[in-house]
């Protein structure tokens, strides 16, 4: 007996690797980003040796290790937020007040721990400043008591608001994981990432520095005052909270160092994205074989496919089944083709094959549901050219123009006939309509008065093409995977399967593809804003008409021996004489 939980625990493990893997890797970063910092600062262009040899023996002391503790501990917990975050199983949110309820506390834990990093970032880089920059607490110039520094105060909330800031700006989508066309080693994906990082927060970072300054002169006067209380007999450096503003933002240097914390902050945020991107997409292999000596601690590739707790190993596993297919070893899909024993059934085929079509099946009636509703596009315009009538623009605006003059001055249209009343029944009818809109006005007006409310449509009420953006952007990579590995096997059967498991399921395997072009072709035809899931409507049309058509080259010529419906080979014959666009 395989216990569900067993399976469960599988998947789970698959993710733990990784996700240690990822946070252990952002530790390192953070050194990685300390030691670009201590260049920058301590850069002499006279005495370069000198430069580098101070810097590396600062940061092989003791002290930058110690100081960074409190970092790490952020670092870690912060990516284990993220970890749970992949593995939460995605879900469709009808309107998006719904979607913010569901998602509030998984975004504000986020928004602590990346403002709690941000702080800890800026407090660890202001340990390698001078004292005007690093203490909290200052002698003033008496020395006959302490005042509190502005300065220090100024980079520590820079910190914390480019944290809060960024992660407003960029939440990062485990469920949405992009896996890579062609593979390339870990370091050559992170080395690329870390270019096109740094550049994109160099430009970031300006924008975020000038709304800080805002920021900072409208709420200064709050914290200035309540963390020198908070300290007892601290005073402020200037009672004028213009004034310290003035003398801050009038310091070039502190203005330096906060841009550059602000882009080692970003980069070190979207960086951590990065590494756990990357850890992510490494491939999985799942097993295929079902047989009874075999084992049971390795998940199925089966049981991977089907498995939508986790959305990540979903598609690791349509990852691993598109290699499978597509790789020019023959090895593991000669499993696929083989018979199990004991008993000689093909077992491994038969579970790929029912989860295919199921995955297949229930995106396909899913997707038909939810353009159901949705308009079809308006009429083409009308032109006469060569004696045929066809739509304009100036012909559909004079049509309703003259409707419109019709109904203003009561001008019956002769084509509809109307049923001749007298003068009492049209009053009883009166009486009765009057009635009946005074019972209906009272809920009906405050709806109709909540619904001009602006924002009230976008955030209380579903969409019609809601659920299609939904399916299109979430599961639409997955079928495309599925689609394009079900018919490669199907194809290289031809050649390897020498038992014949995969004759009698090839025509099921063209009815649901021709189904799901179906669906994917009214798309086409309803007016459904595609630009905002472009890419995957694309991928997902082109991945059907592909399989499509490697499917009628390899069967061209037994297709006429398949046992097909006859609506389905008609469909084929536009796939079999390349006349499909």
């Amino acid at each position: 007996m395989d216990p569900v939980g067993s399976k469960d625990l599988a998947f789970r493990k698959i993710c733990t690797e990784r996700f240690i893997s990822s946070i252990c890797y952002c530790l390192l970063q953070q050194y990685f980003l300390v030691t670009i910092f201590l260049l920058f600062i301590n850069f002499s262009i006279l005495h370069p040796i000198n430069w580098i040899i101070g810097t590396v023996r600062l940061l092989v002391s003791f002290y930058p290790w110690l100081a960074s503790v409190p970092l790490a501990v952020a670092v870690t917990i912060h990516g284990i937020v993220l970890a749970k975050t992949c593995l939460l199983e995605t879900r469709y949110h009808p309107t998006y007040f719904i979607q913010l309820y569901h998602s509030f506390i998984q975004r504000s834990v986020l928004l602590f721990t990346n403002g709690t990093i941000g702080c800890l970032s800026a407090w660890l880089y202001t340990r390698f400043l001078r004292d005007e920059y690093r203490l909290l607490l200052l002698p003033s110039d008496q020395g006959e008591f302490l005042v509190l520094n502005d300065r220090f105060v100024y980079l520590i909330m820079s910190g914390m608001f480019g944290g809060c800031y960024f992660s407003l700006h960029g939440q990062f989508n485990p469920g949405a994981v992009d896996f890579p066309i062609i593979l390339l080693p870990k370091a050559v994906q992170y080395w690329s990432s870390v270019r096109r990082v740094f550049s994109e927060a160099l430009r970031k970072s300006a924008i975020c520095m000038f709304i800080y300054m805002s920021f900072y002169y409208t709420f200064s006067f709050l914290f200035r005052h309540k963390i020198a209380a908070f300290l007892g007999g601290a005073r402020l450096q200037e009672s004028s909270t213009v004034y310290s503003f003035c003398s801050t933002v009038m310091d070039v240097r502190l203005l330096m160092f906060t841009w550059l914390f602000s882009v080692l902050i970003l980069s070190n945020m979207n960086l951590m994205h990065v590494l756990f991107r990357i850890f992510l997409t490494v491939p999985q292999q799942f097993r295929i074989e079902t047989s009874a000596f075999l084992s049971n601690d390795e998940p199925l590739l089966a049981d991977a496919l089907a498995y939508k707790q986790i959305p990540i190993v979903q598609q690791l596993a349509a990852e691993d089944l598109f290699s499978v297919a597509e790789t020019q070893s023959s090895g593991r899909r000669k499993q696929v083709f083989a018979l199990t024993i004991p008993g000689g059934h093909p077992n491994n085929w038969r579970k790929v094959y029912d989860v295919c079509l199921k995955l297949i099946g229930d995106f396909t009636h899913d997707l038909d549901l939810s353009i159901g509703g949705i308009e079809p596009k308006p009429a083409p315009p009308m032109v006469l050219l060569g004696g045929v009538l066809r739509p304009t623009a100036s012909l559909d605006k004079e049509r309703f123009l003259m409707k419109q003059y019709n109904q203003n001055f009561g001008i019956r249209s002769l084509s509809t006939p109307s049923l001749a009343t007298s003068n009492g029944n049209l009053d009883s009818l009166g009486k009765v309509a009057s009635e009946g809109q005074k019972t209906e006005t009272k809920p009906s007006s405050l709806l109709v008065t909540m619904k001009r409310i602006p924002g009230y449509n976008y955030l209380f009420v579903e969409s019609k093409s809601a659920k299609s953006y939904y399916l299109l952007s979430v599961q639409a990579q997955l079928i495309v995977k599925v689609t394009q590995s079900l018919v490669a096997i199907a194809s290289r059967s031809l050649e390897e399967d020498t038992y014949g498991v995969l004759q009698n399921d090839l025509p099921c395997i063209v009815h649901t593809l021709l189904e799901l072009k179906k669906v994917v072709d009214k798309i086409g035809v309803i007016n459904l804003d595609v630009k905002k899931v472009d890419r995957n409507y694309i991928a997902l049309k082109g991945a059907v008409k592909k399989s499509l058509y490697r499917f009628t080259t390899a069967f061209g010529p037994y297709i006429k021996h398949l046992v097909i419906e006859p609506e389905d080979k008609k469909a084929l014959q536009a796939f079999i004489n390349f006349r499909e666009v």
